[in-house]
């Protein structure tokens, strides 16, 4: 409870930044989520951001209904300690970063190591068609393939992995996704139901977070932009940048070796000249990470935060 309070304190003393460093820093300003805020809503319309209503506590820099984002009554079919085997063996890679408070050089979070159970599939094919009725192959192809990054780096993304038990293990959480002003980057904010919709606890809801990361990285505090006290389990966000930035670099490589194999492609194809100039403006625009992708780099990494929340159970086709 002291470590929530001194958070709250934190975010509310610190002041916000407005200058654009996401590329080379991983963090982003209150405009840039708002902009990622509106991409993830567009592309993925189970999330929505809140209501202007008088339950919610606003803060001055965001517009009202835009305070945070949110996805509600997302399955959980499985408890997080049934998708790890640490295998003792395996090296434990950290992404190494500089504290906040004093400048020196401080372990981040655990991005590999361990293996992964070998489960059978459960996820949606790319052609289905999400609850919001969108068919999920219409979806902007600049999106990079997070996928296949985050298997190289060693992030295991255990949505594609899970068979769906028909138990009464199942569980349903509303998620919650604000701005941290005092880490610059996405808070995320989980409050879990069972499957009767009664409330779970804070322990209960312990036991949806990857071993990994319970002592390290989550916190029982009740959600800040809500009137009424709500429990909720937040992922702290102080490790949020290094994370993203080394993400955000690894997207980059990706999307030029793309463009190397398109422009190879292009040249054995030898399309009609008088479309050259626009396509090599579009293989410029894709060599980039725009600021409005930003969350959906965020969702997947959080993913292997809490492994058996089906995050992705609309994000098929990516």
């Amino acid at each position: 409870m002291l470590r929530s309070t001194l958070s709250s304190w934190r975010e509310y003393l610190t002041p916000v930044s407005h200058k654009s460093t996401f590329l080379s820093s991983g963090q982003i300003t209150p405009d840039e989520f708002v902009q990622a805020g509106d991409y993830l809503c567009h592309m993925f319309p189970t999330w929505e951001w809140n209501k202007a209503g008088n339950d919610v506590l606003f803060r001055n820099f965001l517009p009202e209904d835009k305070q945070f984002l949110v996805m509600r009554k997302v399955p959980c079919n499985v408890r997080a300690k049934q998708f790890v085997n640490i295998d003792d063996s395996a090296s434990e890679a950290f992404v190494q970063g500089i504290n906040d408070e004093d400048g020196s050089i401080e372990n981040g979070w655990m991005i590999g190591g361990g293996e992964t159970d070998h489960l059978s599939k459960h996820s949606l094919s790319s052609g289905d068609v999400t609850p919001s009725g969108n068919n999920t192959k219409t979806m902007d192809e600049t999106t990079p393939d997070i996928d296949d990054l985050m298997e190289s780096m060693g992030i295991e993304d255990t949505d594609d992995i899970i068979d769906t038990p028909q138990n009464t293990d199942r569980r349903y959480y509303d998620l919650y996704i604000t701005y941290s002003t005092s880490y610059k980057v996405p808070k995320m904010y989980i409050v879990g139901f069972n499957g009767s919709g009664s409330p779970l606890t804070p322990e209960e809801m312990f036991e949806d977070i990857a071993p990994d990361y319970r002592s390290k990285t989550a916190t029982i505090e009740k959600l800040p932009f809500y009137k009424n006290t709500i429990s909720s389990v937040s992922i702290h966000p102080c490790k949020h940048a290094n994370v993203m930035r080394i993400l955000l670099d690894k997207v980059l490589v990706v999307k030029r070796r793309r463009r190397e194999e398109m422009s190879e492609n292009h040249n054995e194809h030898k399309p009609n000249p008088e479309s050259d100039e626009w396509e090599d403006l579009q293989n410029d625009v894709d060599d980039t990470i725009r600021a409005d992708q930003y969350l959906i780099i965020f969702l997947k990494f959080i993913t292997s935060v809490t492994p058996g929340i089906e995050h992705d159970y609309t994000m098929e086709g990516w």
